[in-house]
């Protein structure tokens, strides 16, 4: 790389990573891991200035230095998109002055990544955790400052905060007893740190309620002109907001007569939603639930292996654990937290939301239900072999620095969702009623292609949509309202499964009609894979150049 860009890079993201304390644990750089952001209004205005004039003088730089070499060029025009998007959404969205939700992910995950990655022994992790959790009550003054205009505050955002508060109190106080006590002399600091930062999550939330719950009117869409911006620049998508709200409904209607073909084939008198409905009786029991999602896990990770669907890289590691409390309220399913781009150790989690102990007995009858056993492998799949652990473990290996760091969920999410068809095809499926679940999940990403536009730029109520994932993709209510008010905060990653989907569909067909009998899927994979999580056109324009970024140089 130029040495002049390689600088400039270096520079943007020291000071990302400065200015974003969680950001760089997350991305396991350690530097910062005693901190929390700084929300003061002069701190938030030098960050929205010090982006725009970072993105400024890379685009003037590369102009100056035109043409770079391809490597240099896509890292460049992936920064670009990457600085000119947060620019924006800084802008406009402006999070630390509407979403009360946006603090709490700063606090809980900068406290769950340092003691769930053992980058240092647990004291060290510990004591830096103590340190963070001390700036909490000054995060959580600001936060109230800033959080002053009910008429910018949508009311979906003010309630979401304080569902996570619950799970937020219940995480810190099981952090105060069980790791304070492994801490050694660091313990007490612990201790200490998160009694101070329990009293002031609880005065937020009071304040919460007391002040915001009731008067907070403000809208959450972003609009059709920031969604398409973000579109086109974030994820290289060239559809507009109406394209892909007719995408979406064509999807939707195809996946209903898919779902109905499937089911016919297990049984031509009764409907799938009849066949789901009597199949949510199989489902792990709560003592076993983990058990059976960890075995489920080896088999994907051995089939991947064995078929020679993609290559593992050597030293990944996945923990299969529960959804932490203070998520619950927002991962009413699965999720997983990917490997630091930035440590020697690759450890990742993936999280699986059991009934909550001590609920009655229906409402834990009811999350059950959301873990059919046939519908196990598809969410497996998904989510580790070869889904998100396999492609993020890659991601973190490549040499660019960029794209190790700045990602789309279009790649992400759609490879994660490709997987899904693309294992059926391998015929990973051994039970028809997976094939079915593994068609209604289609159906729910179809569903939220329609709904991110709609919530964004279309005028849909949050009500509509938990209607539409209720009574079309069959999701309980409960968990329809969680999927919500989760879109409501992420606009443009909704549609990113199906979106990223269908180009990497398109990308495999187009790189197996040019290489003919020479087509090869494993390789096909690898080298997708190799460029990191960024959008798929970018990838797209190299591998049909014959542009490969193999992973030890990229």
């Amino acid at each position: 790389m130029h040495r002049l860009v390689d600088d400039l890079i270096d520079e943007i993201l020291r000071f990302t990573w400065s200015s974003n304390p969680t950001v760089s644990t997350a991305a396991g750089i350690h530097d910062h891991d005693h901190r929390l952001i700084d929300c003061a209004p002069d701190a938030i205005d030098a960050r929205l200035k010090a982006t725009s004039a970072y993105r400024r003088e890379l685009a003037s730089l590369e102009q100056s230095l035109h043409p770079l070499p391809p490597a240099d060029a896509l890292d460049v025009g992936v920064l670009l998109d990457s600085l000119a998007s947060e620019e924006r959404l800084l802008e406009e969205v402006r999070a630390p002055f509407r979403d009360p939700a946006y603090y709490l992910d700063e606090i809980l995950y900068g406290v769950y990544y340092l003691i769930e990655r053992e980058f240092a022994p647990l004291p060290d992790r510990v004591r830096a955790a103590a340190a963070r959790l001390g700036e909490v009550p000054r995060l959580l003054r600001q936060a109230r400052g800033n959080l002053s205009d009910p008429r910018s505050i949508p009311k979906e955002w003010v309630t979401a905060a304080l569902q996570q508060i619950q799970g937020s109190l219940a995480f810190l106080m099981d952090l105060g007893r069980q790791v304070a006590e492994r801490a050694g002399p660091a313990g007490p600091e612990l201790e200490n740190a998160v009694r101070k930062a329990l009293r002031a999550l609880e005065e937020f939330g009071e304040h919460l309620r007391g002040h915001l719950l009731a008067e907070a009117v403000g809208d959450f869409a972003i609009g059709r002109d920031l969604f398409e911006f973000l579109l086109r620049t974030q994820h290289g998508i060239d559809m507009d907001a109406d394209a892909l709200h007719e995408f979406g409904l064509h999807l939707v209607t195809r996946s209903q007569e898919n779902l109905v073909e499937a089911a016919r084939a297990i049984d031509p008198h009764r409907s799938w939603q009849d066949l789901v409905a009597e199949w949510k009786s199989d489902h792990p029991e709560a003592d076993d639930f983990l058990v059976e999602y960890r075995r489920e896990v080896e088999r994907a990770r051995a089939f991947v292996k064995e078929r020679g669907v993609a290559t593992l890289p050597a030293g990944e590691r996945l923990h299969v654990v529960e959804t932490p409390p203070f998520q619950r309220t927002v991962t009413p399913f699965a999720a997983y937290v990917a490997p630091a781009a930035f440590e020697d150790a690759h450890d990742a989690f993936f999280w699986v939301t059991s009934p909550v102990a001590g609920a009655p007995p229906e409402v834990r009858e009811r999350m059950l239900q959301d873990h059919l056993r046939p519908g196990i492998p598809a969410t497996v799949v998904h989510e580790t072999y070869p889904g998100h652990h396999l492609q993020l473990s890659v991601a973190t290996r490549i040499a660019s620095k960029v794209r190790r760091f700045f990602v789309t969920p279009v790649l992400i999410e759609g490879w994660a969702f490709y997987c899904e068809e693309m294992m059926a095809e391998q015929s990973y499926y051994q039970d028809p009623r997976s094939q079915v679940l593994q068609l209604k999940d289609q159906l729910w990403r179809a569903c939220r292609v329609v709904i991110d536009v709609g919530l964004h730029t279309r005028g849909m109520k949050a009500d509509r949509a938990a209607d539409m994932l209720h009574d079309i993709a069959r999701l309980e209510s409960p968990s329809a309202r969680a999927e919500v008010l989760r879109y409501t905060r992420t606009p443009t990653q909704p549609m990113s499964y199906a979106v990223g989907k269908q180009a990497i569909l398109d990308l495999r067909e187009q790189m197996r009609t040019r290489l003919g009998a020479k087509f090869d899927l494993r390789a096909f994979h690898d080298e997708l894979l190799s460029f990191g999580s960024i959008p798929i056109a970018r990838i797209r324009e190299r591998m049909t150049k014959g542009g490969a970024a193999p992973r030890g140089s990229s």
